[in-house]
């Protein structure tokens, strides 16, 4: 593992798809990505655009819920 936790591999891999990143791109800063992390990576390679948006939407969902529960701290 990169020494990152799961939820912020995954959160840097969305955020990176969302910043034009693409394929080994996604996790090519991680040293050694988790399987949560490889397994988005492979959602967002879906060539079906409703299941690779299904899958972004789902991660960005919970990036969201993490920044709100900061800020309400």
């Amino acid at each position: 593992m990169s020494g990152l936790s799961v939820e912020l591999e995954r959160s840097f891999v969305a955020t990176s798809y969302l910043l034009d990143r693409r394929n080994n791109e996604l996790t090519e800063p991680l040293r050694a990505p988790s399987a949560a992390a490889n397994t988005l990576v492979r959602g967002l390679q879906n060539p079906d655009r409703r299941a690779k948006a299904a899958v972004l939407a789902a991660e960005v969902a919970k990036i969201v819920t993490s920044v709100e529960a900061w800020r309400i701290r």
